[in-house]
This record gives C-alpha cells, sequence and structure tokens, in this order.
C-alpha cells in the first residue's frame, strides 16, 4: 500500500465521528489559472446531481446526495464569491474535500482527518454530451455543459452512490471502499 493511499485510509477512518448522518459538508477545491470560470461549471454539474433524486422545494441545503443534506463549501476560500444558486450554510470545516485536478496542489486548511477524494474517470465525451444529464443541463443554464460540468456532476454522483446505502459518510471504512469502487467510472 503506497504511503498516500495509506494516509487516505488513515484520514477515513477518523471521518465517522466527526459527520452528521442527516447533513455534510462537501469542499470543493479547484486552484490554478482559470480556476473561477472552472469553479462555476463545476458547482453547476454538481448542483444537478444533488437536486437530481431527492430534490425538493424550500430547500435550506444545496441539495441531497444519498438522501443526506449537502452543503457545499467553494475552496480554497473566497474562490467563486459570484456564483448562483448556492443555498446552505456549509460547516467552516468540510467533511470530505473533492479535488478537481491532480495537478493542483490543495491550497487549504482542513481538519486532521478529513478525506480528499481524487475525482473519478468520466464516461467518454460522447456518452456524456449526449445524456440525460446533458440535457437537463441545457434545459437548466440554457448552454451545453462543459467538461468540468460534467466533471462536477459526475463527482456528485459518485458521492451519492457511496453515501446512499450508509446514510452519511461513516463507517469510515465503508466509505473509503464505496467511494474508491467509483473512481474507474460510473455508468450515466
Amino acid at each position: 500500500m503506497t504511503a498516500r493511499l495509506l494516509i487516505f485510509a488513515t484520514a477515513l477512518t477518523s471521518l465517522g465521528a466527526s459527520t452528521s448522518a442527516h447533513e455534510f459538508t462537501a469542499g470543493l477545491h479547484v486552484a490554478g489559472p482559470g480556476s473561477e470560470t472552472r469553479m462555476a461549471e463545476i458547482v453547476a454539474g454538481f448542483l444537478l446531481a444533488a437536486d437530481e433524486r431527492d430534490g425538493h422545494e424550500g430547500e435550506t441545503s444545496d441539495g441531497h446526495l444519498g438522501g443526506v443534506d449537502v452543503q457545499i463549501l467553494l475552496l480554497p476560500r473566497g474562490t467563486g464569491a459570484g456564483i448562483s444558486g448556492l443555498f446552505g450554510h456549509p460547516a467552516e470545516t468540510p467533511d470530505v474535500v473533492i479535488r478537481f485536478g491532480a495537478n493542483a496542489a490543495l491550497v487549504v486548511d482542513i481538519a486532521p482527518g478529513t478525506p480528499v477524494v481524487e475525482i473519478g474517470k468520466l464516461p467518454p465525451d460522447q456518452d456524456w454530451r449526449q445524456s440525460e444529464f446533458a440535457a437537463r443541463y441545457q434545459a437548466t443554464y440554457g448552454t451545453p455543459p462543459t467538461r468540468d460540468a460534467a466533471q462536477g456532476y459526475n463527482e456528485a454522483r459518485r458521492l451519492d452512490m457511496a453515501i446512499r446505502p450508509l446514510d452519511g459518510l461513516s463507517p469510515a471504512s465503508a466509505f473509503h471502499s464505496a467511494i474508491a469502487s467509483t473512481k474507474g467510472g460510473l455508468k450515466w
């Protein structure tokens, strides 16, 4: 087991004690050139997935994943100040961080033990561009989705699949196993 995987597994082990079964904060991390534009697209795709199965009128969260309220925290803090569609009140410290961009350094302070999830594989471009997701994105936002929007949608779907059977992010070992099983791709 590589040192990085061992650190990730250890971080996940401590997650269970800190996360409520009714809501969690997902930190979306984007860094580097064009991060503001990328973040807006990622959030748009993420929100579509977060509303897909369990959304309802009058939500006070940013949506639901796995039947659990999700609050979105944009990272680094202060990123994406003009992004619309976020209604929740995220915790100061995310319960899980999704890092968009493997080469981007994680430039945020997070609590020790917070799992950092690397993005998973997207379906082939022709598949996601002709999917129900693309049609919903076009209808909602008036433009076709970008690759970043598809990646945001994909990561929210991965969280949904990992969390739904657990009703939250714990036990940490089960969450780790479930999120790792989706890294190679999901069928949309």
